[in-house]
Order: structure tokens, then C-alpha cells, then sequence
């Protein structure tokens, strides 16, 4: 996709000429790109083998390692691409998890508070028929004194 709305003319210098290039991308970017294919004829300018090949065969294994080089980026684009993918299905299944165990966790929580509080109106139950008991106790106690004094008299 065009970086710039407006076609734009620039010179570059590759390989000691001017070529005047078109494009949609920067003066900048069409520089970087020159100055990239500069780059690797030099490379290839300091191994004799190549030096001693023709011009037109010289330029093609430019071409051939450069696109070799592009496909091979490309590659390494896609597959940190599928892996970028991985990561955040395995982020969402994660984060689906912890969700799930949060979920969880507040119902067991919940439960919880529930029983605490059955267990509090249990405790307050015992409590109550403990005073039930000891006082129908004292007062069976009472009461048996009461029939004893009665017998006595």
C-alpha cells in the first residue's frame, strides 16, 4: 500500500548511475532501497569468480540472491506470523481459563459464606436449646424439690 498519496520522482545512484525512479513510497524509502542494492553488489564485487563472470550474468545472480533472500524473509515473516497467531490462541485460552477458574472460585466462595452462615444459625440454635434444656432442667429440678418439700410437709 502507498505510504504517500502523491507519485513522487527521485534519483538514485545505483552501481555508479543516475536512474530517476516513480513511486508512491518516500524520496527516503526509494534511497534505502538504492543504497540496499548497492550493498550487495559490493558484496558480490569483491569475490573474483564473480568479477570474472559478464555483465548481464552478474546482474542476474544479484537478482536471484536478492530475491532468494526476499523469499526466504518471507518465509520467516509468515511463520513468525503463525506463530504470533499460536501465541494469542494459547493468551485466549488462557485467559478463558482464569476466567473460568475465577468464576470458580466466587461460587465456591459463595458457598462457602453460605455454610458459615448455616453453621452460625446452627451454632445460635444449639445455643438456644442448650438454655431451653437447662432451664426445663433447673426447673424440672425445681419442680422435683417442690415435690419433696410437698412429701416432707
Amino acid at each position: 500500500m502507498p505510504k504517500n498519496r502523491e507519485k513522487s520522482e527521485t534519483t538514485v545512484t545505483i552501481s555508479g548511475k543516475n536512474y530517476t525512479l516513480m513511486g508512491y513510497e518516500s524520496d527516503e524509502y526509494m534511497q534505502r532501497v538504492a543504497s540496499f542494492v548497492n550493498s550487495r553488489l559490493e558484496e558480490y564485487r569483491k569475490v573474483d569468480s564473480y568479477r570474472r563472470l559478464p555483465a548481464d550474468t552478474q546482474n542476474v545472480l544479484v537478482l536471484l540472491n536478492i530475491a532468494d533472500e526476499y523469499f526466504k524473509t518471507r518465509e520467516q515473516v509468515e511463520q513468525l506470523n503463525e506463530d504470533l497467531e499460536k501465541r494469542d490462541k494459547d493468551l485466549y485460552d488462557v485467559k478463558h481459563n482464569l476466567v473460568t477458574e475465577i468464576s470458580k472460585r466466587e461460587a465456591l466462595e459463595a458457598t462457602m459464606q453460605e455454610m458459615r452462615d448455616e453453621i452460625n444459625e446452627k451454632e445460635k440454635r444449639i445455643v438456644m436449646l442448650e438454655t431451653q434444656l437447662s432451664h426445663r432442667t433447673t426447673g424440672a429440678g425445681r419442680l422435683a424439690e417442690t415435690r419433696n418439700n410437698v412429701k416432707k410437709s
